[in-house]
């Protein structure tokens, strides 16, 4: 998860100075935090399968 989750403030700060777009910065945080917690939920049922 700590390889794909949401990113830090400085990422998002720089993502609004460039696109001039509060709109921009929560979609980048949003699909990345979504992202990483369908990625960490798809791991753990597989781990949990292979398990039994």
């Amino acid at each position: 998860f700590s390889l794909n989750h949401f990113p830090c403030g400085t990422t998002l700060l720089t993502i609004y100075k460039e696109t001039k777009s509060i709109r921009w910065t929560i979609i980048s945080f949003l699909v990345s935090t979504i992202t990483g917690i369908i990625v960490c939920f798809i791991v753990a049922q597989g781990v949990r399968f292979l398990m039994y």
